[in-house]
């Protein structure tokens, strides 16, 4: 079972990162040693991590060989840790950056988890693909800039009263699987390959021979609008079937398309960037289908039909209502795109 996290602490993280002021620790910090002091250290502090949680200059455990320390190490137990390696604010990161971790994670046997961060922005990294090596990307990208509400809902799992690092692993394993296929389907897509399209010849009901010239047909057939067609299908499926738990409504659907006309009148605006994800509950609208990129929620119901921008909630009593919210919903839209 995973963690239940109460809605006021995810509420008092928030109202914690939204009153940090932000602009006055950066003023301060002219090298490594300010920015741990002023940005990464009240961070963590954030998530409730005292002084005797929050170690300096961790020796990461190397046996025979030189001893060498990571920038810190977040304490969780006797049994594990978190490794942190800060970089100088304005620091440029990159994943590159992120495999001068691996020395000190793979000898640090008690370590799942490894952050990098210049103080503003904190990638957080785990061996899913291969043990006791750091993998390429971050599971869980964070910007003290930038947040919207499913970040600080995936932050407030690191909150020192509430973090489960088997559970944080298991989420981390799904996003990287989600993201290995997806590249793959993309891949597929882009280029079918013969066997793909030898497996779809085989389910087709029109009789032809599975030759170059056949094979070329069903190349050209597979494009933007076949694939955008088959998606629409797929969701109408989904809709008429609970067997998952999510039902697309037309109301919905209807809402969808009333803020994406709303948006794209906004020069600023990119339509093909706007998309929709349905979940249990909720509704969300987003931009590069990133669960990251949220332009607004609906929670549409029995009782009541409710649009929520950012922390801001507002009842509808009709999807008219949802022009009310224009100039927010683009504000919104833009500053998601940059």
């Amino acid at each position: 079972m995973n963690t239940v996290i109460p809605k006021q602490a995810i509420s008092q993280l928030r109202k914690s990162l939204d009153n940090f002021k932000l602009d006055d620790a950066i003023e301060l910090c002219t090298n490594e040693a300010q920015t741990r002091k002023f940005l990464i250290e009240p961070f963590f502090h954030f998530l409730n991590y005292e002084s005797n949680n929050l170690i300096p200059e961790y020796n990461a455990d190397f046996g025979d060989r030189i001893s060498q320390k990571i920038d810190y190490a977040v304490l969780l137990n006797k049994k594990e840790t978190i490794l942190v390696e800060a970089k100088k604010y304005n620091s440029k990161l990159t994943d590159r950056e992120a495999g001068q971790l691996n020395g000190y994670f793979g000898n640090t046997k008690n370590s799942k988890i490894a952050i990098l961060t210049n103080g503003i922005e904190y990638r957080f990294y785990s061996d899913i693909l291969e043990p006791n090596i750091i993998d390429s990307k971050p599971f869980f990208v964070f910007s003290i800039l930038s947040y919207c509400d499913s970040d600080i809902e995936t932050l407030i799992k690191f909150d020192r009263r509430y973090i489960k690092i088997i559970e944080i692993v298991k989420s981390a394993q799904e996003v990287v699987f989600a993201e290995s296929f997806e590249g793959a389907f993309f891949k597929e897509m882009a280029a079918p390959s013969k066997e793909l399209l030898k497996i779809i010849h085989k389910n087709m009901t029109f009789g032809s021979k599975f030759n170059e010239d056949t094979q070329g047909k069903m190349i050209n057939l597979i494009n933007s609008a076949f694939l955008k067609s088959i998606y629409e299908k797929k969701m109408l499926e989904e809709s008429n079937s609970n067997s998952l738990g999510v039902i697309t409504t037309e109301l919905e659907i209807q809402a969808y398309h009333t803020i994406r006309t709303l948006l794209i009148q906004n020069k600023k605006v990119a339509k093909e960037r706007i998309s929709y994800k349905d979940f249990k509950g909720f509704f969300n609208i987003l931009v590069d289908d990133s669960s990251k990129k949220v332009i607004c929620k609906l929670i549409f119901n029995d009782k009541f039909m409710k649009i929520v921008i950012d922390t801001n909630e507002y009842l509808l009593e009709h999807i008219d209502d949802l022009m009310k919210h224009k100039n927010e919903l683009t504000n919104r839209a833009i500053m998601m795109m940059e």
